[in-house]
């Protein structure tokens, strides 16, 4: 009997390490292609577009995902771990989606007037044709709706391990960005109006593909339930302040040196930032497979997962930042000649990509483990301030090395601000607790995706 005992174990053992294997090698598949790919569009973008038209198109990006993180504000989040075990559960899951979509939709509505109003005060600043200006702040729009479908429902397709799935949508949207730009080119029509809404159509073609999947993980009802919208927000109010402050900080630099440099300064930052993409194969496994992993835990491994995860990620950054300051020429050949002169500025670069890497793998941990409390936000934004106020009494961010140091000591701070939050988080445990066993059976009718 005993044996018999000893050979299901080991059999459940095995089946159980094969299947954590498998969502590692569809991770590593998926994400390595689609984030190739990006790449590879990304570096031939560099060198199609002229300095000018890169700029406009890098202040655009840049503008792009500070209103993303405005619209959100950390709301779609929270469905991975307010679900908690009750994946299985379509009517819990499309509540949350649901709630997850009106914040998203209302937040967009009230913020667009005013993103509008500081575009136009920088695309005015550096004599940019008001046609042009249009165009991009109408992709930029559009894009931000797009990204609120992805964000809304790929967490229901990734809770219930809708990996292929969930990167064939993605490749999809990354091939159909890939074609545009080519296509464009080749007819000489591309330039940075056109590439922006290039990428806002890929973005939105990936939100369509996800949404019909999810249909049968995600039953949404006809209407908001307040009580479910009221929860996500109790959870994720305690960051809301960070989310505002990093939302604006994360693209501070690039704001900073369009305003006070030059136009080829900007297309530089810019340009420099595209090799932050190095991480973002990394970037996307916390919260495709580190979160759902983290949150699946038991009390007493979290310690044990924790500590080793953070370990090869800084084993990770500490070869990639070596690589960027001793052998930079061969990171400057991959964003083309226009380029070439930012030997000194790689470097630092890279050692900021790791930071902020960093700062993504010590925050999706956290959330998994509900370590999100009012202390959170406030410390974050508090060692942040102080680090650029520093900073910002000492140097003008009037050049490109200027921009690449400000965003290295900015991240640093923010590292080491998630890293006390942690801390905090052994001793303390979740601020929020939830009901896993807790299901919902709405009588309200339901929409159909």
């Amino acid at each position: 009997m005993k044996t018999l005992i000893q050979f299901v174990g080991e059999h459940l053992a095995s089946v159980h390490l094969r299947r954590r294997a498998r969502v590692v090698a569809v991770y590593l598949a998926g994400q390595g292609i689609v984030q190739l790919i990006t790449l590879v569009i990304g570096l031939f973008m560099m060198r199609w577009l002229v300095v000018a038209e890169y700029a406009q198109f890098s202040l655009a990006f840049s503008f792009q995902t500070t209103f993303t993180m405005l619209t959100d504000l950390g709301i779609t989040a929270t469905i991975t771990a307010l679900v908690g075990r009750r994946i299985h559960n379509a009517a819990v899951v499309g509540e949350y989606v649901r709630s997850g979509r009106h914040v998203r939709n209302l937040m967009l509505l009230v913020l667009s007037p005013f993103a509008l109003l500081f575009y136009a005060y920088i695309a005015r600043l550096h004599h940019w044709a008001a046609g042009t200006s249009a165009l991009l702040f109408g992709a930029i729009v559009f894009s931000v709706y797009a990204s609120g479908v992805v964000s809304c429902f790929s967490p229901a397709l990734l809770i219930n391990r809708q990996l292929s799935s969930y990167y064939r949508y993605n490749l999809a949207g990354v091939l159909a960005r890939g074609l545009g730009t080519t296509c464009m080119y080749f007819l000489h029509w591309l330039n940075a109006w056109a590439a922006a809404w290039i990428n806002a159509a890929g973005i939105f073609l990936q939100g369509l593909l996800s949404r019909r999947k999810a249909a049968q993980f995600a039953i949404l009802p006809l209407k908001t339930n307040p009580a479910i919208t009221r929860q996500m927000f109790n959870y994720a109010m305690p960051n809301i302040p960070s989310m505002i402050f990093y939302s604006l900080q994360g693209q501070v630099s690039i704001y900073l040196i369009s305003i006070y440099g030059s136009t080829r300064n900007i297309a530089e930052v810019g340009a420099l930032g595209r090799l932050g993409q190095v991480f973002l194969l990394l970037s996307t496994f916390n919260p495709t497979v580190i979160e759902p992993f983290m949150a699946r835990q038991a009390r007493h491994r979290v310690l044990r997962y924790y500590l080793l995860i953070l370990s090869v990620a800084i084993a990770i950054c500490a070869i990639i930042s070596l690589a960027g300051f001793l052998e930079p020429q061969w990171i400057l050949w991959l964003i083309g000649p226009n380029y070439a002169k930012l030997r000194h500025e790689v470097g630092w670069l890279m050692l900021s990509s790791c930071f902020s890497y960093l700062i993504g793998v010590v925050w999706y941990m956290s959330t998994a483990r509900r370590w999100v409390y009012w202390s959170t936000s406030w410390l974050t934004i508090a060692m942040i301030v102080a680090a650029q106020a520093i900073f910002l009494s000492l140097v003008r961010i009037d050049s490109t090395l200027h921009a690449i140091y400000f965003m290295a000591s900015s991240t640093a701070a923010h590292l080491l601000a998630m890293l006390i939050n942690s801390i905090y988080g052994f001793f303390r445990g979740p601020r929020i607790k939830i009901d896993d066993d807790f299901e919902l059976h709405p009588e309200q009718p339901v929409e159909l995706l």
